[in-house]
């Protein structure tokens, strides 16, 4: 992830702004309107999935361990020290699996912005979106996105459970219904929920690869088809329907209501000092009276309201026309809108507005994660079939893989995910641990956001973020030394 701008750190998806001591907050009701005619949000109830997914919530038991780096779902695993306990809390929850699919099944998660848009229950367990509430300057508003993490937690030890009891087609459900709803929240319109939920799907997609290996003997054919052809080609992940988030424009446009004169159109010296030193006093409170004169002498500086507001909405066309063209076409290379801003004379947009140029990355990563998990799929559904994996990945096209399917998005000629077929035994380096693979297996991998096919100049397959990606065999399990069951 790439560091803010000190100035920016306190702001991160920014959602509110005003301090009790400044004057009368915005009308909170009107922004919530905004921000509610998203399309993640309105519909019928019968639509979204948020009522059904956090109702089972609050009856799920407390988990043997809170989340946290060492316990989640990226931890999560039968040979994880405590599974005993973690697949215990897993089967004593079945409510929550139920929650999860049918969730999973309809048209938006819906989940409305706004405390006062959810029941009070929902309120004390932290599932919501507080936005500035009684004018105060809140942080880590997306308070539900801790409860999403421990429903993941929940579905990731639950899926490892079912296939440890050799209930398979259990297991695939639940795994395949985790990734649908992470999809729908990725469809969210602030930057901090869209990046989050991304990073969560990821992680689950490299779940699911994890699951093919260690129970390959219990996944049949026709199962491993259907997920390569019937499911996860359907999450689209690509630019035209993964869409870029917009709220925080909105909130952004928002507070220029209130800092700037509604009259002439100037910044206002004390409106600035009062709004946006209270934004930086959150993570910086000793800084606050030297932020404050700073933010006095900017104002005097800075453009006025309706140059603010085309700055804003420049920036936020300039990344719709980036996020919608090919991987890398030439104007991808060219300086965008957000760096050309001048940062005095519009220094309030640089502050409020977050760049979101890793989510590009972030989005490339997510689609190739995807793709190689549909490849993953038909290989194993090719092996399920016939005892063995192809000598050639073309022996897939086009049934169980779609050709399309397999192109790597890192690279530049969109040529298709490198394979290797293994006559002799070959070392793999993940990091800075190398296992090895015995003939007869076989590896699939990405050339990474470096664009350079690392593995074949070097003669030996490397996995890692300045390296190629691995994607079959899953690096997690090669870690971890997993045997792979056949």
């Amino acid at each position: 992830m790439t560091h803010l701008h000190p100035l920016r750190a306190a702001v991160l998806g920014i959602v509110a702004f005003l301090g009790a001591s400044t004057t009368a907050s915005a009308d909170v009701g009107e922004l919530l309107d905004r921000l509610n005619d998203h399309n993640s949000i309105k519909g019928t109830e019968s639509s979204k999935g948020w009522r059904t997914l956090f109702d089972a919530y609050l009856d799920l038991s407390k988990p043997p361990r809170a989340i946290s780096a060492e316990f989640n779902l990226e931890t999560i695993w039968p040979g994880m020290s405590g599974w005993s306990e973690v697949e215990a809390w897993a089967k004593d929850n079945p409510g929550m699996t139920e929650a999860i699919i049918e969730a999973s099944q309809q048209t938006i998660i819906g989940l409305p912005y706004g405390s006062q848009n959810v029941p009070a229950t929902y309120q004390q367990k932290g599932i919501m979106v507080e936005i500035w509430s009684k004018g105060n300057v809140r942080n880590n508003n997306f308070q539900y996105l801790d409860a999403l993490r421990e429903i993941l937690a929940y579905s990731t030890a639950e899926t490892y459970r079912l296939y440890e009891a050799g209930e398979s087609q259990k297991a695939i459900d639940l795994s395949v219904a985790q990734l649908w709803l992470l999809r729908k929240f990725c469809d969210r319109d602030f930057l901090v929920e869209k990046r989050t939920c991304m990073e969560l799907l990821i992680v689950s997609l490299e779940n699911m690869r994890d699951c093919f290996y260690s129970y390959a003997d219990r996944i049949d054919a026709e199962q491993f088809r259907h997920i390569a052809q019937k499911e996860i080609p359907f999450l689209r992940t690509d630019r035209s329907r993964l869409l870029i988030p917009e709220a925080d424009r909105k909130v952004a446009e928002e507070i220029f209501e209130q800092v700037f004169d509604p009259t002439t159109g100037d910044a206002q010296g004390e409106r600035f000092m009062e709004v946006f030193t209270e934004i930086q006093a959150v993570d910086e409170p000793l800084g606050r009276f030297g932020a404050g004169r700073r933010w006095v002498e900017l104002s005097e500086l800075h453009g006025g309201l309706p140059a603010t507001k085309e700055r804003l909405q420049n920036i936020f066309d300039d990344w719709w026309r980036r996020w919608r063209i090919r991987e890398y076409s030439s104007m991808l290379g060219l300086e965008t809108e957000y760096d050309k801003t001048n940062p005095t004379r519009y220094a309030s947009v640089l502050f409020i507005v977050d760049d979101i140029m890793d989510l590009f990355e972030l989005r490339n990563m997510l689609l190739n994660e995807t793709r190689g998990t549909i490849v993953a799929a038909a290989l194993c559904s090719y092996r399920a079939a016939r005892g063995r994996f192809p000598a050639k990945m073309v022996a897939l096209f086009p049934d169980p893989l779609s050709k399309q399917q397999s192109v790597d998005v890192f690279n530049e000629s969109l040529g298709l995910m490198e394979y290797r077929y293994l006559n002799d035994r070959r070392a793999v380096f993940i990091g800075v641990d190398r296992v090895w693979l015995e003939p007869g297996n076989c590896i699939v991998y990405s050339l990474g956001p470096n664009l350079e096919n690392d593995s074949r100049e070097s003669g030996t397959t490397t996995h890692g973020p300045d390296d190629d990606l691995l994607y079959w065999p899953p690096a997690k399990a090669l870690v971890r030394g997993q045997q792979e069951r056949r």
